[in-house]
């Protein structure tokens, strides 16, 4: 769980009278990771099994954007079993019978992306008409005369100057009239052998020119009735084609499932050579599985093979890398897996991200009932798309939902002060939620707890730093031990390590910023004197500086070379490291930020309703309205936001201690639910 499982290279030669047996087990067991022949075995490749994994690639592939299509994620039909004969004509036959339901979607399909294509670009005509749907008059008239030409569109406000400076200079008539805080609609009108130069100009500055297609009328009004009826009509075609299509989705399945099974049966047969009667396979599989492996290349052939182990070579090969992970841990390797895969003898490091991950998120992210939302969105809407970010993102909101009960936040402080969160932690004893951010003392007058409340998140935030940095220092010291590069271990690895647990201890140990700050002030400045903290802390922090720059040296004088080669590497090894902490431990307090961003603007959301809500009933309505919106919009966006800063907490202020990722994953044929039956050829 904590690193790859040990994989064993292994060789099986059998006579090709039992491959086809041997083929339909091995893609129904589920534990061999196959590889290209090895270059110096005689023999040849099959062409016939690399047209048909080909065939059925293409197939997979296409039937994966069918289901795209639809907004469903491609899935094997479970409990399937597949009777085969002979590879190629068993496929040949599965291809010929699921050819109707392969054109009834590709035409659907292709229709559906038509008709995506053209709403998408009617659209964007549609926000270019939009300011201008109230002129009933025909412009095209105006922008083709030939004795003076009428020129619309939209433009930033920052552009009414251009154009008072253009009608001075050529004569032209302008209206500008305010769209927006930012934009205003501009027309220009004059001879048209100066309206290419004023149009030119006004394009330069922003000016965005209003162009009727020729299809459509010319005037903006019905040319903007028709757009929206274009965009009506074409959705609700779309939604009876997906109708059409998720009704035959049982059909897709069983084809995805056929298609995916021959793709995996000649994906073995196009990496297997064959040489006379004689048929080589090689690839990777876990050692405990080899005398499972053996069994049933037993049972197939009846003792007719050679499996030949090749051991646990490491260096002379890309090994490929199996991680062994409780289910309930497999969706979190998608996070890791978007850095890299572990190298075969590297920490896997998604047992310890599971954790940090939701955490750091969370505390910038704390909110009940955003936390709440996410959950629903993930089970409702992502589950059936993708179940791993589906349980990712449940995790994540319920981990907010978490902080946001201790930080007093229901979607914002309107509901959460309504409902009485905050009464909760007052009967507990406590005057403010434990994770109470600022806002809240802003929000309930307690001005004199901004101070204190400001500290409590500094320190949350950099407890968070210090336990990572020295985590992840630790398991660079780890890392290199299993990968035995024992120079890298002692010169750099160690005394690394001592180097971030000296900057972050006190962090770590008193949970109190103000104190960690005098105790590191004490240890830099007062070299520790009368404080046994900052005694320890300045010791270990010039053992570390002292060992990282002497390392290379001493390694260099071991090995025979000059001491002197290695301190310019000594040197910049010194200079990295202090520049890793001024940057990484201040890094850690975005936690603070993004918490206090995210509480601030819901403040911000709570002051509109409750100034509107003085406006009598229609204006608490439209302040019931904006809060509402506000609440959408902050759970799209600062959830985005929060998900972004902790990916790069753990790819760039953690990974960066310990984690490679460089490694190939362990792809063994695998046919989840489905069984292959070869019944022989006939």
């Amino acid at each position: 769980m904590l690193v790859a499982r040990k994989l064993e290279e292994i060789l099986i030669a059998l006579p090709k009278s039992k491959y086809d047996g041997v083929v339909a087990r091995l893609a129904s067991e589920n534990i061999f990771h196959i590889e290209e022949p090895l270059k110096e075995l005689p023999g040849s490749l099959s062409s016939k099994s690399k047209v048909g994994f080909m065939q059925a690639s293409e197939r997979a592939s296409r039937i994966n954007s069918y289901f795209s299509a639809i907004g469903l994620e491609p899935s094997l039909e479970q409990g399937l079993e597949i009777e085969v004969k002979d590879w190629i004509s068993s496929f040949n036959e599965h291809l010929s019978f699921y050819s109707d339901l392969d054109r009834f979607f590709e035409v659907r399909v292709s229709r559906l992306s038509e008709l995506e294509a053209k709403v998408a670009e009617l659209q964007r005509l549609k926000e270019i008409v939009e300011p201008f749907k109230s002129i009933s008059e025909d412009i095209r008239v105006a922008y083709e005369s030939a004795r003076a030409q009428l020129a619309l569109g939209v433009a930033p406000r920052e552009i009414e100057p251009e154009v008072h400076s253009l009608v001075k200079r050529y004569g032209i008539i302008a209206s500008i009239e305010k769209l927006d805080d930012k934009k205003v609609i501009v027309g220009v009108a004059g001879k048209p052998e100066v309206m290419r130069s004023v149009v030119t100009t006004l394009v330069k500055k922003g000016f965005n020119l209003l162009v009727i297609p020729r299809e459509l009328p010319g005037s903006p009004a019905e040319a903007y009735k028709v757009i929206t009826s274009s965009i009506e009509k074409m959705v609700a075609e779309a939604k009876t084609i997906r109708g059409e299509l998720l009704k035959s989705v049982d059909g897709l399945r069983r084809y995805y499932t056929y298609m995916y099974a021959y793709r995996e049966a000649f994906r073995i047969m196009s990496s297997t050579l064959e040489s006379g009667t004689t048929t080589f396979i090689r690839g990777y599989i876990d050692k405990d599985d080899v005398e499972r492996l053996a069994r049933i290349l037993n049972e197939e052939t009846g003792g007719a093979f050679i499996m030949y182990k090749l051991g646990m070579r490491r260096g002379e090969v890309k090994i490929p890398t199996k991680v062994s992970l409780p289910v309930f841990l497999k969706p979190f390797h998608r996070i890791v897996q978007l850095y890299g895969e572990p190298d075969p003898e590297e920490i896997v490091p998604t047992v310890f991200l599971a954790v940090t991950f939701p955490l750091a998120f969370a505390l910038m992210f704390p909110d009940l009932g955003h936390g709440l939302l996410l959950v629903l969105f993930a089970q409702l809407y992502l589950k059936r798309r993708s179940p791993d970010w589906a349980f990712i993102l449940t995790v994540l909101g319920s981990a907010a939902m978490i902080t946001g009960l201790l930080a007093g936040e229901l979607f914002g402080p309107l509901p959460a002060e309504l409902l009485g969160i905050a009464a909760i932690w007052k009967k507990m004893g406590m005057h403010v939620p434990p994770l109470a951010l600022p806002t809240y003392a802003v929000e309930h007058g307690l001005v004199e707890l901004m101070g204190e409340l400001f500290l409590r998140a500094m320190t949350i935030s950099l407890w968070i730093a210090a336990f990572m940095l020295i985590l992840g220092t630790f398991l660079g010291v780890v890392d290199a031990y299993l990968k035995k590069e024992h120079e890298e271990l002692v010169a750099v690895k160690v005394p690394k390590f001592l180097f971030f647990t000296a900057a972050t201890l006190p962090f770590l140990v008193y949970f109190d910023v103000a104190r960690a700050g005098s105790t590191l002030s004490a240890a830099i400045l007062k070299l520790g004197r009368g404080d046994p903290m900052a005694t320890l802390i300045l010791a270990l922090g010039v053992i570390a500086i002292a060992w990282i720059f002497l390392g290379e040296p001493v390694i260099n004088a071991i090995h025979g070379h000059s001491p002197l080669s290695g301190l310019t590497r000594g040197f910049m090894e010194v200079y990295e490291s202090i520049l890793m902490a001024i940057g990484n431990i201040p890094s850690f307090l975005r936690i603070m930020a993004l918490a206090m961003a995210h509480s601030s603007i819901m403040l911000g959301f709570a002051f509109i309703f409750e100034m509107m809500a003085h406006a009598g009933l229609i204006g608490l309505i439209f302040g019931l309205v904006v809060y509402i919106i506000g609440n959408l919009l902050v759970v799209g966006l600062e959830g985005i936001l929060a998900f972004a800063h902790a990916l790069r907490l753990h790819f760039y202020e953690w990974f960066s201690k310990f984690y490679i990722g460089g490694g190939t994953p362990f792809t063994p044929i695998a046919l989840p639910g489905v069984r292959i039956i070869y019944i022989g050829k006939t």
